[in-house]
């Protein structure tokens, strides 16, 4: 019987059973078995709390905090599983092409930097000195030096090796049917083989988190889809992540560049559609019209895991050994070192490093 069961096999679940199996306990993975139905999978690796929040909340402390983490945990990764996760420091420009959002940027600028964060506001020159191959008729913009970006299939390649260095037993193929409990006490889960044995259980795995039976409370979330592609371009285009409105490029050091994301409400839809694409094909030419002669190289969904607040759920739960990891929305990648930390720690007995009042499993009871 395992210390603890971690249900899920993305980057979240991934995170939190190295991290746990690293204080010493033994730790089960319950995988589906199919990586690219995992959200992680599917993202494009922006680690941009600052781009991502419109004001100094929760939320954004807790991105801010995972990020300030990023760089010492990608390192022990590498070290540990002898493959590199490509962390990039490369910053990131967020452009406007309007008044009204040129000074949505800068309001935005001025709380990062009452909160302690660097930022430049660039004029239209600006954005072409730094950014020349960004052909899109820009009113300004603002550059964030520190908002980064990690690859992560790679990441996740490098999460597996780790957790097999560390000793975690990772069951591919084992899709978790229920939490068992008894007297308000967590004893196992059924899967689709059978039962599985342990006194804490990890709920950590995206959309399907809610179609598992007996969690207490339920997690109500829903899939939001996002299509995604990339291109292949012949020289590198951006040193740095571009973002415009809803719209992003992220350069990947051997050519690739990701070009993203429909956020679509399409239940458990994974179709590539026409729309969807023709969308992001459209808003890569706007951004920069080189991208017309790049040939696409990969198209992809992925379904992120949304609460009705757009928070994740984490902490523990209604039954004493069930703990909640889901809900990561948009920023499963950039919150996996601190969500592995949080569950450590609960698990340990010991004080989360952040508060957790505003992700509490229970906000949403009646």
């Amino acid at each position: 019987m395992p210390d603890v069961i971690v249900v899920g096999g993305g980057v979240v679940g991934l995170s939190i059973a190295q991290a746990v199996a690293a204080k010493g306990r033994s730790v089960t993975v319950l995988d589906p078995g199919d990586p690219t139905s995992a959200a992680s999978w599917a993202a494009a690796g922006m680690l941009a709390p600052l781009s991502e929040s419109e004001r100094p909340d929760a939320f954004f402390e807790l991105c801010a905090a995972s990020l300030r983490l990023y760089r010492l945990w990608a390192g022990r990764l590498q070290t540990q599983s002898g493959l590199d996760p490509e962390y990039d420091e490369s910053g990131l420009l967020c452009v406007a092409t309007s008044k009204q959002s040129l000074n949505a940027l800068k309001k935005r600028m001025a709380w990062q930097h009452d909160a302690g964060f660097s930022s430049e506001f660039l004029t239209p020159e600006d954005v072409q000195r730094l950014e020349p191959n960004l052909t899109l008729e820009v009113t300004g913009g603002v550059h964030t030096p520190g908002e980064f970006q990690v690859r992560p299939r790679r990441l996740l390649e490098a999460l597996k090796a780790a957790c097999v260095a560390s000793g975690v037993e990772v069951q591919a193929g084992q899709r978790v049917r229920a939490v068992l409990h008894e007297n308000e006490q967590v004893s196992g889960v059924e899967t689709e083989t059978g039962n599985i044995s342990g006194e804490c259980v990890v709920i950590a795995s995206g959309v399907r988190s809610t179609e598992i039976l007996g969690l207490r409370p339920r997690l109500r979330m829903k899939a939001r889809k996002g299509q995604i592609l990339s291109l292949t371009a012949p020289m590198p285009l951006f040193r740095r992540l571009i973002r415009w409105e809803h719209s992003y490029m992220v350069q990947r050091k051997d050519g690739e560049l990701v070009v993203g994301a429909t956020n679509e409400d399409a239940g458990m839809d994974r179709n590539i559609t026409p729309a969807g694409i023709g969308e992001l094909l459209a808003r890569a030419q706007e951004i920069s019209s080189h991208t017309a002669s790049f040939a696409i190289r990969e198209m992809w969904t992925g379904l992120r895991p949304a609460t009705a607040d757009g928070l994740p759920v984490l902490g523990h739960a209604g039954i004493r050994g069930l703990i909640y990891a889901a809900g990561h929305y948009r920023n499963g990648i950039l919150l996996a070192p601190i969500t592995a930390s949080i569950v450590t720690a609960l698990i340990e007995g010991e004080a989360p490093p952040v508060a957790l009042e505003p992700f509490a499993p229970d906000r949403f009871e009646v």
